[in-house]
């Protein structure tokens, strides 16, 4: 039987400060949980299906490559926020995370300490909350790096908040939007470039215009968060009968609606977000909008 906190203290004392695993190592669960413990599949955090970082990672990483540079000629620094899953395979675009607004301040250091080419990514909450004072201290000091701004117009990974981004406040109210290009640009930066992510033809052709930029080159990744309440469900995408499985959408998107099970690759209908990025980066043209019954 599952044992009470009561009874776990009396036997092991009340100090919890110790190792975290060997605590629950020590504990005994129910046969009815352990059985669930067993049967759950287990699945690695991801983004979200539809989700606009995605498609910016995809972008970054497919820029680079087509410009010739290997993994070990980029360093990408990360910050607090869901894109933050970044540092998973495929993308891998996130190697260095110290605290909230730091992408910024990295990018300056990196792209003095190494000869790598220094990308940063920081969300739209967290450029408002810590990445100004940064941005301006880059653009002082003459550091060449990319800087994404992943503007999804929401506070999404603690819970959807407003930001100063949009034109509501935190009490739902209506308030003034400030400007991100428009910081961006009183800050000093010369390079800036806004664009809708999931276009990704011209996601990929601004990045490499921004890696080329001898000085701080910003991009400002603007494409509403998917979880955001009322936006309309769209049709989803659907795998034609020309599928070779060569899995570009399943490996190198890995979008989470899009699997490869029972030797065919499938579209998750509920999961899909009809953001159509998968229609772009599908080598074979086979998958599509799916039509109505």
């Amino acid at each position: 039987m599952m044992k009470s906190l009561e009874e776990y203290k009396s036997e092991n004392g009340d100090d919890f400060k110790g190792d975290l695993i060997e605590i629950v190592d020590k504990m005994e669960f129910t046969e009815g949980l352990n059985q669930l413990i067993e049967s759950i599949p287990t699945r690695a955090p991801t983004l979200c299906a539809g989700c606009s970082h995605r498609s910016a990672y995809y972008a970054a990483v497919k820029a680079y490559q087509e410009m010739g540079y290997a993994k070990e000629d980029m360093i990408f620094a990360s910050d607090i926020g869901c894109y933050t899953l970044g540092i998973s395979p495929p993308y891998e675009t996130a190697d260095y995370l110290l605290a909230m607004g730091s992408s910024v301040g990295d990018g300056c250091g990196f792209s003095i300490a190494t000869n790598q080419h220094v990308m940063s990514f920081i969300g739209d909450s967290t450029f408002f909350h810590s990445g100004l004072s940064p941005l301006v201290n880059a653009v002082h000091n003459k550091n060449k790096f990319v800087l994404t701004i992943l503007d999804n117009r929401i506070t999404a990974m603690t819970g959807g908040q407003p930001n100063p981004g949009i034109p509501v406040d935190g009490m739902g109210d209506e308030a003034p939007a400030v400007s991100i290009e428009d910081i961006v640009e009183a800050i000093g930066v010369k390079f800036m470039k806004i664009v809708n992510p999931h276009n990704i033809k011209k996601t990929v052709d601004i990045y490499k215009e921004a890696l080329e930029y001898d000085g701080v080159a910003v991009v400002i990744a603007r494409y509403p968060c998917t979880l955001i309440k009322g936006q309309k469900k769209k049709v989803p995408m659907v795998i034609k009968g020309n599928c070779v499985k060569c899995l570009t959408c399943v490996k190198t998107l890995a979008c989470p609606a899009i699997s490869y099970l029972n030797d065919k690759v499938v579209v998750d209908e509920a999961l899909c977000k009809s953001c159509t990025v998968c229609i772009q980066v599908c080598p074979n043209k086979a998958i599509g909008v799916k039509k109505g019954d």
